[in-house]
C-alpha cells in the first residue's frame, strides 16, 4: 500500500511503478508458498496497511518485498521508518515476523526482529545524502520523513534463520 503523503510527494509513473512491483511480489510469494506446500493467507487491510502484514504462513506475519532494482544488484533496503516518519518494516512497530524480500528466483526471508538487530549493531549513525551511498548507513529521502539503510544480501545470509523460498 502507498500513503497518500507518498503519493503527494511522487509522480504518477513512480507511484503505478511501486504498486506494480509490489503486486507481483506478493503474487510470486502467494506462487512460491502454493509450489512448496505451504498454506498461506492474505492478510486483512488492516494489518496490511497498518501493521506491515501482507501474509500469514505458520501463524507467522510476513511482509513481503517486491523485486526492486537495488535486489537485482544484490542488495535489500531497510526501510526504519515510513513515508510519514511512522513505524517501518524493519521496526518494533511492525506486526510481521519474518521480511520476504523478492529476488529473480526466490525469496529470500528473515526474521524482522534478527535484521533489526543486526541493524542497530552494524549500521553506522551516519546520514548521507545520496541512496548510492547508504550501504550500512542511515538516508532520508528529500521532504519525506523515511527513514532507511541498504544491506547486502550476503549480510542477510550471515542470519542465525534465513530461508530461501524457490518459485
Amino acid at each position: 500500500m502507498i500513503s497518500n503523503k507518498a503519493k503527494e510527494l511522487s509522480s504518477e509513473s513512480h507511484i503505478q511503478k511501486s504498486i506494480l512491483v509490489g503486486i507481483e511480489g506478493e503474487s510470486k510469494f502467494l506462487i512460491a508458498c502454493n509450489l512448496n506446500n505451504i498454506q498461506c493467507k492474505k492478510s486483512s487491510e488492516q494489518d496490511d496497511i497498518f501493521n506491515h502484514v501482507d501474509y500469514w504462513i505458520y501463524d507467522k506475519g510476513v511482509d513481503v518485498k517486491g523485486l526492486k532494482q537495488s535486489h537485482k544488484e544484490g542488495f535489500v533496503v531497510v526501510e526504519f521508518k515510513n513515508v510519514n516518519g511512522k513505524g517501518g518494516s524493519c521496526s518494533d512497530q511492525s506486526k510481521a515476523e519474518w521480511i520476504a524480500f523478492q529476488f529473480e528466483t526466490c525469496f529470500w526471508i528473515v526474521r524482522k526482529e534478527e535484521l533489526l538487530n543486526y541493524c542497530r549493531e552494524n549500521v553506522e549513525l551516519k546520514y548521507v545524502e545520496s541512496f548510492n551511498d547508504c550501504y550500512k548507513k542511515l538516508y532520508r529521502r528529500k521532504e519525506r520523513k523515511d527513514l532507511m539503510t541498504k544491506l547486502k544480501l550476503s549480510d542477510l545470509k550471515t542470519f542465525n534463520f534465513i530461508w530461501k523460498l524457490n518459485f
